[in-house]
């Protein structure tokens, strides 16, 4: 080799070293490597990118920023707060890192976090449109609204070519009831971008909230004039039409968008979701079948299909189309999430959790994934892993409604009316013109007790959709909370006009006349509707139930019969014919009858502990009730009289009588106030030694019962225990006269004999 060319790769192998052993160029290649891959979705091999920029650098704050968004990416949400934090820490002029911060407290409902963070940002940068925008969000969950407007508005002022920032500012106006500002707002953004269809449908929408239908009409022609291929524009002209009961000039304008848009996949998905949302399943069936016939391999369309079998319960149907995506697609991740979604309609709980956990692993950044593993621990009672996978689902999806709404139905399901509250407040405020959301809204605050503000929200929801029974039940509901009868019923008989077959308008309607002891007007009512529609299955249970509230049993059966003749899947007509043979001391039957309502509801706690009850009380069958108690609690650990009842029969069957009183312990913190489990923790006690502790609580029992013989009973064991044979004998024998359980009967007779021969 000759010296000049030596030379020259000496020259490069020094260069080379030298990049090597430079620390600001290696750093810098981890960063762009780690960039790359995230570009790609790659998050994993970004973050190991990342990391090894750190090792070169540990105060390198763009590797810490880069690192969590790849932690956004893969919904490790904790380990993109730290990395966000560190970020700022490092280097606290970084705005774009307290901006993340920011959503990510406002994403888990941390306002008050988020609000910091925010405040501080405007502080490093008092121009940033992002920071304005993420303070007016932060201050909307807060409830402020005139804050959040003066944010929304500083966003206009810094970005007014920016149309979404008007949308927010009048959705905040609307809100505050400024309804003209709101309506300044929607046409500037519509003047600055005529191309935007969103601004015409919330126009549009603000003026059928202010009950002015024919503006609301307008303001969709125009914007369809200006746009002829926007389907959300037919969609929300079609919406308003539907809403005043004129079905057939909705049908015709769905056509106009077929006719515009030949053959167009988005066109198909936009009717058939019109249909979903009203109700027609059969026309959303026939309108993705359509969309097939002219494409047959279009995957989205075939997930939806998937979606309206769901809808109608064709089961079969939905199964055979969903595994011939999976085998054409096998990674479609809507597919995978469907596939858990039929197992759940099929009943089949446990299967459906394992495949969406299974989901949730390899995908774990799929918010319908999450969700609908959040509804299956739901269906399963399993309510603290449900609320998990929703929370899960909102932070990677803030503004899915569905996603919201099951959250705040979740929260008041459970009692915790605040945050259900802050939910249904939410969904408002992302869809204001949106009656569902009204609704909710009302349940909720009728729920706190401010049955003002619910009557305010049904009657904006009855004001959108005029022609739907639902308003007027639910204002009924409110009448009835303060008392006034006569409104809540001329309510309910506006819902039954608007839809006579209602099953929620005729039971409220039933159900107020029998609360005013007018049983009579309520079985007439029922029979009046049957009159016109015999095949009413709803309506044969609302009248069996009536019957057999009156002792009319013989009657009441069949109609309970007529109405699973008509509904073999009708639960609640099994439940009803297992509760008439219960009263009337057909255990046998009544057991067959709630096995039946089981099938069909195989994971509901409060039916299996019902059975364990019966096994318990009325058939002493220990290790039956035992099985039912179980079972009810694997399925859900915080049903409080299961585990009560599961704790007394394992004192009862001679078990650990350490495990049956932690048991014990753990339902009276659930439901301190119940007085069954009262009992049984008292009786534990009993049982274990503790005879004198245990009577103040046996007598507050009889107190608040004394009618219930069990109560009496253990209070008369525990006294005669203590030694007071002269109260222990009046509760004995008071507990025998009140028809006290074949064993414990027999036990007390016993006591009173060895007191009598003393």
């Amino acid at each position: 080799m000759n010296t000049r060319k030596l030379l020259f790769l000496l020259v490069l192998l020094g260069l080379l070293l030298g990049c090597a052993r430079n620390p600001d160029v290696t750093k810098r290649r981890y960063l762009e490597s780690g960039a790359e891959y995230a570009k790609q979705h790659k998050y994993e091999e970004a973050r190991i990118q990342f990391m090894r920029a750190l090792k070169v650098d540990p105060r390198l704050g763009d590797a810490y920023y880069q690192m969590g968004m790849a932690d956004m990416g893969l919904q490790k949400w904790n380990d993109a707060l730290a990395n966000f934090q560190q970020t700022i820490e490092l280097e606290p002029e970084r705005v774009d890192a307290r901006l993340q911060l920011g959503q990510l407290y406002t994403a888990a409902h941390q306002f008050e976090q988020a609000h910091e963070v925010i405040t501080a940002a405007l502080a490093k940068d008092p121009k940033s449109v992002d920071a304005y925008r993420l303070l007016g969000h932060i201050l909307v969950g807060e409830q402020n609204l005139t804050a959040a407007e003066d944010a929304f508005a500083r966003v206009t002022q810094l970005r007014p070519s920016d149309v979404s920032s008007y949308e927010d500012l009048a959705i905040v106006q609307v809100g505050l009831h400024r309804f003209a500002q709101a309506e300044q707002n929607l046409r500037k953004a519509i003047e600055v971008d005529p191309g935007f269809a969103q601004g015409y449908v919330n126009l549009s929408s603000l003026y059928r909230f202010q009950g002015q239908v024919p503006m609301a009409e307008e303001v969709l022609e125009q914007g369809l004039s200006r746009n002829p291929d926007e389907s959300p524009l037919y969609i929300a002209w079609a919406n308003t039409l539907y809403s005043q009961g004129n079905k057939d000039a909705a049908e015709t304008l769905l056509q106009k968008l077929r006719d515009q848009k030949k053959g167009a996949i988005e066109a198909t998905l936009a009717i058939g979701g019109f249909y979903s949302e009203h109700g027609l399943r059969d026309q959303s069936i026939a309108e993705y079948q359509r969309g097939l016939a002219a494409d047959p391999n279009d995957v989205q369309l075939k997930n939806q299909l998937v979606e309206s079998y769901l809808g109608s319960n064709k089961l079969e149907e939905a199964t055979q189309l969903n595994k011939s995506v999976l085998k054409e697609k096998p990674e479609d991740i809507v597919a995978r999430v469907q596939s858990g979604r039929i197992l759940l309609a099929s009943g089949r709980v446990q299967d459906a959790i394992s495949v969406l956990r299974r989901q949730v692993a390899d995908s774990p950044d799929s918010y319908p994934a999450h969700y609908v593993l959040g509804l299956a621990y739901w269906q399963n009672g399993s309510l603290e892993e449900a609320r998990t996978e929703l929370q899960e689902a909102l932070r990677g999806s803030p503004t899915t409604v569905p996603i919201v709404q099951s959250l705040a139905n979740l929260q008041l399901a459970q009692g915790n009316i605040k945050e259900a509250k802050e939910y249904a407040e939410t969904i408002v405020q992302l869809l204001p013109g949106d009656p569902a959301g009204r609704l909710l809204l009302g349940t909720v605050l009728l729920n706190a007790g401010d049955s003002a503000g619910a009557r305010e929200q049904f009657g904006l929801a009855e004001r959108l959709v005029p022609k739907d029974a639902m308003p007027h039940v639910k204002l009924a509901a409110a009448c009835r909370s303060e008392k006034k009868w006569a409104e809540a019923e001329r309510e309910l008989e506006a819902a039954l006009v608007l839809d006579p077959q209602s099953p929620e308008a005729l039971s409220s309607m039933t159900d107020l006349l029998v609360f005013r002891n007018e049983r009579g007007k309520a079985i007439a009512r029922v029979q009046q509707t049957l009159a016109t529609y015999p095949n009413d299955a709803s309506a044969h249970l609302i009248l069996g139930s009536i019957l057999s509230g009156g002792n009319a049993y013989k009657e009441a059966r069949l109609e309970l019969e007529r109405a699973i003749e008509l509904d073999p899947n009708l639960t609640a007509a099994y439940l009803r014919l297992a509760k008439i043979d219960q009263d009337q001391g057909n255990i046998d039957s009544a057991l067959a009858g709630y096995e039946k309502a089981l099938a069909l509801q195989p994971n509901f706690p409060p039916l299996l502990t019902i059975l364990g009850n019966l096994y318990l009380e009325d058939k002493a069958d220990l290790r039956n009730a035992r099985r039912y108690y179980e079972k009810a609690v694997a399925i859900d650990a915080n049903f409080a009289p299961a585990v009560a009842n599961l704790a007394y029969v394992e004192a009862e069957q001679g078990g650990d009588l350490n495990v049956a009183l932690g048991l014990a312990q753990k339902a009276k913190q659930m439901l301190p106030d119940a007085d069954p489990i009262s009992d049984i923790l008292a009786w534990i006690e009993y049982r274990k030694g503790s005879y004198r502790e245990t009577i103040p609580m046996f007598k507050e029992c009889v107190r608040k019962d004394p009618e219930r013989a069990v109560y009496r009973y253990h209070l008369g064991m525990a006294l005669l225990a203590a030694g007071d044979k002269g109260e222990a004998k009046s509760q004995l024998e008071s507990a025998l006269q009140l028809k006290l359980g074949a064993d414990n009967a027999q036990h007390a007779r016993a006591k009173l004999a060895q007191i009598q021969a003393n």
